[in-house]
């Protein structure tokens, strides 16, 4: 529904026929946005790919983000998962200020609400709007003021028929004992099950759709198999769990748009019967509707979630046909689930005491009418408490650079004590081997990592599985079938990593010291890895640690929202042999040595490469159509030989980049995602346009900081200091070691009469900065601080603590301490430090690295209490949202600007 509101709100400022509510919102949106932003973005936010979050690209544009506990949760804890330590405030600051947070199924998420509680009262003294309200068909006596459906609600023809449809369900108990081939028995005995409840319905139906949800995710996969052996050609059998691709998700979501609620054209046109086999993901989230329904026992409130997807749409003209199943190990004296605990037990009591003939109902109007005058929380699923959350948890948490020792867990706050950590998201890619693991461990300590920044991970070619699953796979191939389940539980005891297993290669983003060959039992909660697809362990339908199948590579397709931004296309022989073999192709055996032959015999010009490999016909259609869009680039295309060499010293392969992007329609705008452009100092300093000099920078800067606080009604005080922080937040950049390193560490190569900002290059190498004299932990913010101490107008700030904090942390150090170290911190303007013309001389006195530092009797780490104390925890992260979110616009610009007389003088 928000993808179909958005073109109606773009629409309204250019439509005479706009209604005008809808042209009133699309206003009200663009004046926080901006002229050149869409009025309103929608975001699935998946997981933690770091410099994928396109939704933060300005702290003023209007998103609705879908996403989950662990993701937003970690984030407005100052932990994202999968987010750099640098842009962990800013995620923080994003969501935990100016917020309305939506939080769905409220009965699963009890301990996340009441940290969200906590997190209302410790925001003081920020003013700025936050909440939540709780979304849930099953609500507790802790969930606050609720809002209901009203009689007049109720008597609406659409809601009447969905409310009034019967739902009578069978209960069935699964014959066996516990023990030896207990999971085959079930999986068999669920499987007959769902043929049963299918030749019942083909009775009534032509082509009848039936959900099978299990409780397990390696038990779902038993029973699609055996369901796919049973009913081969005479339906089409489907396979729906969490631990799948966002790229495969989508393509599956497609096929079923023909049970979609309200679809009867599509559901008419279908040649065969459907039968989807599911997790507890069908619960919610999904708008599907089944004939017949097939279902493992569970807590009451899964199971009515289960059922609101039986009939959902109140058809009148089917009867449904429903069976819960149970088994002795769910349902005995002793059973106690790890998600549902003794609930699963406790329910089927109850099912079999209001059972009639046989069966319940599980309508919405007969189960309210069942279940009035019991005690609800007797059968819904456990929900632990989290612990309190007191300040000094968030006090620590909001110390980010470094990250305390002492770190509160903050999957406590998240899901409560005794639940499984946030989970490990794997990547599959084809053009990386074990091989290359190993060398990247014990020989070239930076190819494979630069192969991959080429192509940054993507949250939607990942999927999540729990860590001890994660951990289990890469120690024993087809050890992470594990019975675990798609919503928070218990960790089994025993699944413990042991040995050290295959390598992987987990990426925190290109500059992070986190970025690496790592092994089974040092992985941590939120770690992204990128495997070699040869392992197996994925297929179409998502985790499959059983399969040795060599994984598809859908990097290309994941990157795709992204090529307005960035563009890359990858040819080597793992990715020509594998789309040969998805378009029916046969595939040459030596096709990696007529790559390699044409790679040495022809320029490495990138336009001699792209005519030559263009022309080649062992490429597949799709690597030749990628090839193709790269003529409508904006800037550069650069080839990059980074698959290393052969043993005759020819290039293994090459990875075309298009920094700045492809040319894409205007109004298109809002369908690409964008990257952060200032997490790393590489990104920050070099540009793919032109040489960009500070001032220019700092002018782009103050335009767009103070653009965005008009927007967000900042009191004008703040607006005015905004742009003493925009002027000299890259003061430290005038450092003549610095500008050497912009000449590749020549240090007569800079002008002495322009200060760059951005050195022309889209990639400055390491050797420049040791040429340049730097030292390796030195950063040039903790310079600017020093220079702004002795700016003329610093003076006249209101408020100069802030200037000073949002200066020294606008790349996410200084929270409160900075990795800065440099001998010539000691000296004065006589040693000659700076290559720019100044009106000040550099500060006799120490950088905010040191605990010397004195500014009116504070030291850096103190300023950071009191501003804490001053703007909030969160309202302090907030504001550095801000003049960070410009930086990385302006960065993102990269494009020279003249600037006035006034503005010149200001950035001296």
């Amino acid at each position: 529904k928000i993808a179909a509101e958005r073109p109606r709100l773009a629409a309204a400022f250019s439509s005479v026929r706009a209604e005008s509510a809808v042209k009133r919102v699309a206003m009200a949106l663009r004046r926080l946005a901006g002229d050149d932003q869409p009025p309103l973005i929608a975001r699935a936010l998946r997981g933690g790919a770091p410099r994928e979050d396109d939704w933060a690209d300005t702290p003023v544009q209007p998103t609705i983000l879908c996403s989950t506990v662990d993701q937003v949760g970690s984030r407005l804890l100052f932990r994202g998962y999968g987010v750099s330590d640098r842009m962990k405030p800013v995620h923080a600051g994003l969501l935990g200020s100016d917020c309305l947070i939506l939080l769905d199924e409220a009965h699963l998420s009890n301990p996340f609400r009441q940290t969200l509680t906590a997190i209302e009262r410790l925001r003081r003294p920020d003013d700025a709007p936050f909440g939540f309200a709780v979304l849930t068909a099953t609500p507790t006596v802790n969930a606050g003021p609720l809002f209901a459906l009203s009689a007049q609600d109720e008597a609406h023809p659409v809601l009447s028929a969905r409310i009034a449809a019967s739902k009578p369900a069978r209960l069935v108990e699964i014959a066996g004992k516990q023990g030896v081939d207990t999971e085959s028995r079930r999986a068999d005995a669920i499987a007959a099950e769902a043929m049963s409840v299918l030749t019942v319905l083909r009775s009534r139906i032509a082509n009848p759709a039936v959900g099978v949800v299990l409780n397990r995710v390696a038990r779902a996969r038993a029973v699609f198999e055996r369901l796919c052996d049973e009913l081969a050609e005479a339906a089409e059998v489907m396979l729906v769990i969490g631990p799948a691709r966002g790229v495969d998700r989508d393509r599956l979501a497609e096929k079923l748009a023909c049970i979609r609620t309200g679809r009867d054209d599509l559901r008419s046109a279908m040649r065969k019967p459907l039968v989807v086999v599911a997790t507890q993901t069908i619960e919610a989230g999904v708008d599907i509707d089944f004939d017949g329904l097939v279902t493992e026992a569970a807590a009451l409130d899964a199971l009515r979630q289960r059922f609101g997807r039986l009939n959902r749409a109140g058809r009148p003209d089917i009867m449904p046909e429903a069976v819960v199943l149970a088994h002795k190990e769910d349902i005995g004296d002793k059973a106690d689930d790890p998600v549902y605990g003794d609930r699963i037990a406790e329910t089927w009591k109850a099912l079999n005491r209001w059972k009639t003939d046989g069966r319940v109902d599980f309508g919405i109007a007969a189960m309210k009418a069942t279940v009035a005058g019991e005690t609800l929380s007797d059968f819904t699923a456990p929900t632990p408490d989290a612990p309190v959350l007191m300040p000094a948890h968030a006090d620590l948490w909001s110390q980010t650079s470094p990250i305390p020792a002492t770190d509160p867990d903050v999957t406590l706050f998240l899901h409560g004590p005794n639940r499984s950590p946030a989970g490990i998201q794997i990547a599959w890619r084809a053009d990386i081997s074990r091989g290359d693991l190993q060398e990247r461990a014990e020989g070239d300590p930076s190819r494979l990592t630069d192969l991959i920044a080429l192509m940054p991970p993507r949250s939607s070619e990942a999927i999540e599985v729990p860590l001890w699953t994660a951990r289990a796979w890469l120690q024993r191939p087809g050890a992470g079938q594990a019975d675990f389940a798609d919503v928070v539980g218990r960790e089994p005891d025993g699944r413990e990593a042991r040995g050290t297993g295959r390598p992987a290669f987990r990426w925190a983003g290109k500059d992070s010291a986190r970025t690496g060959v790592t092994r089974a039992g040092v992985l941590l909660p939120g770690d992204l890895i990128v495997v070699p697809a040869a392992y197996g362990g994925c297929d179409k339908w998502g985790w499959a640690p059983n399969s040795s199948e060599t994984v598809s590579d859908v990097a290309d397709a994941a990157a795709w929202p992204y090529r307005a931004r960035r563009f890359a296309v990858r040819v080597a022989p793992e990715l020509i042999e594998q789309g040969l073999r998805a378009e029916g192709r046969d595939v040459d055996p030596e096709v990696a040595d007529k790559l390699a032959g044409v790679l040495g015999e022809t320029d490495d010009r990138a336009d001699a490469l792209l005519e030559t490999l263009s022309e080649l016909r062992l490429l597949p259609q799709s690597i030749r159509t990628r090839i193709d869009l790269l003529a409508s680039r904006k800037g550069r295309v650069t080839p990059e030989f980074a698959y290393g060499f052969d043993s005759e010293d020819r290039s293994r392969g090459v990875v075309f980049v298009a920094s700045r992007g492809l040319r894409i329609d205007a109004g298109d705008v809002e369908n690409f995602a964008a990257a952060p452009a200032t997490e790393g100092d590489d990104l920050g300093a070099g540009s793919d346009a032109a040489e960009v000099t500070l001032i220019n920078h700092c002018a782009a800067v103050r335009d767009f900081v103070q653009g965005f606080m008009r927007r967000a009604d900042f009191l004008q005080a703040m607006i005015d200091d905004a742009k003493y922080v925009a002027d000299l937040h890259d003061a430290g950049k005038a450092d003549r070691r610095y500008q050497a390193y912009y000449a590749g560490g020549d240090p007569y190569g800079p002008d002495a009469t322009q200060v760059l900002a951005k050195s022309g290059q889209r990639r400055l190498s390491r050797g420049a900065w040791e040429r340049a004299g730097l030292p390796d932990d030195w950063r040039h913010e903790a310079l600017s601080v020093r220079l702004a101490l002795l700016h003329p107008g610093f003076a006249s700030v209101h408020d100069p603590e802030l200037v000073l904090w949002l200066i020294g942390t606008h790349h996410g150090h200084g929270r409160p301490f900075f990795p800065h170290a440099d001998p010539e911190d000691a000296k004065t303007r006589d040693g000659l430090l700076l290559s720019y013309r100044l009106d000040f001389a550099l500060a006799p006195g120490p950088g905010p690295q040191s605990l010397a530092f004195d500014f009116k009797g504070l030291d850096w780490a103190q300023m950071f209490e009191r501003l804490k104390a001053k703007y909030g925890i969160w309202g302090l992260a907030r504001l550095e949202a801000f003049v960070r979110l410009a930086d990385h616009r302006a960065s993102e610009v990269s494009a020279p600007r003249n600037v006035d007389a006034p503005h010149r003088e200001a950035a001296e």
